[in-house]
C-alpha cells in the first residue's frame, strides 16, 4: 500500500469517528424517569423527526422503558434506557445501524456497574471492540480495557483491587491470549513483568 493511499485511509477513519461522536452528541441525554399515573400499564408511540420515540410505563406509573429510532441519511441512530420500577437507572445504550457505540449499566442500588465505549469513537487505530469500565457497587474500579464480545481480552486491561487501586496489568494479543503480567505494588511499584506462551505458561528466565 503506498504511502498516499495509507494517509487517506487513515483520513477516512478520523472523519468517521468525528461524525458519529457528533451526531450521537446530538442525541438526548438520559434524563430521570418520569412518573405518569394515567399512563400506568401503557405503551406510547410518538412520531419524531425520522423515526419514532415508544415508552413502556409499569402498573404504577413509573416509565421503565424507552427507545428512540431516528433515520439520518444511511445511518440508523437508536438509543434504549431502561428503569427500575422505583425509577433508578438500570442502562442507557446507544446504536448506529445496529452497533453500540455507547453504554452505562447500573446497580441497583445507583452505582455505576459499567461503562462502554466503541473504539471507533475512542481509538479507531485500536483494536476494534468496546473500551470497557467495570465498578462494584461502592462505585470503585475493578478493572478495564478493551472487550470483544462479553468475554474476549485484547491489548492492555487494567485490574484493582477492592479499595479501587490498581494492582495488575495484563495484555493479549488479537486472539484473545494473556501474553503479559506487570503486578503493581501496594505502594504503585510496577514488579518484573511476566510473559506467557500460548499455551499459558510462563516464559522462564
Amino acid at each position: 500500500m503506498c504511502i498516499r493511499t495509507l494517509l487517506m485511509e487513515r483520513l477516512r477513519m478520523h472523519v468517521r469517528s468525528f461524525v458519529l461522536a457528533a451526531t450521537l452528541a446530538l442525541l438526548p441525554g438520559m434524563a430521570a424517569a418520569e412518573v405518569n399515573s394515567s399512563l400506568a400499564g401503557q405503551t406510547v408511540v410518538t412520531p419524531i423527526p425520522g423515526g419514532e420515540q415508544r415508552k413502556e410505563y409499569a402498573p404504577n406509573g413509573q416509565l421503565i422503558y424507552e427507545v428512540i429510532e431516528q433515520q439520518s441519511g444511511s445511518e440508523l441512530k437508536a438509543i434504549e434506557r431502561e428503569w427500575s420500577q422505583d425509577g433508578k437507572p438500570l442502562r442507557d445504550q446507544e446504536f448506529v445501524d445496529g452497533e453500540q457505540m455507547r453504554a452505562t449499566f447500573w446497580y441497583m442500588n445507583g452505582q455505576v456497574r459499567e461503562k462502554h465505549v466503541n473504539q471507533a469513537l475512542r481509538d479507531p487505530k485500536g483494536p476494534p471492540g468496546n473500551y470497557v469500565e467495570y465498578f462494584s457497587d461502592l462505585g470503585l474500579p475493578q478493572s478495564s480495557g478493551v472487550m470483544q464480545g462479553r468475554f474476549k481480552r485484547v491489548g492492555l486491561h487494567r485490574f484493582y483491587d477492592e479499595h479501587g487501586k490498581l494492582k495488575a496489568e495484563q495484555t493479549y494479543d488479537a486472539s484473545g491470549t494473556l501474553v503479559s503480567e506487570k503486578k503493581i505494588g501496594a505502594d504503585g511499584t510496577a514488579g518484573q513483568e511476566q510473559g506467557f506462551y500460548p499455551d499459558g505458561s510462563r516464559r522462564l528466565p
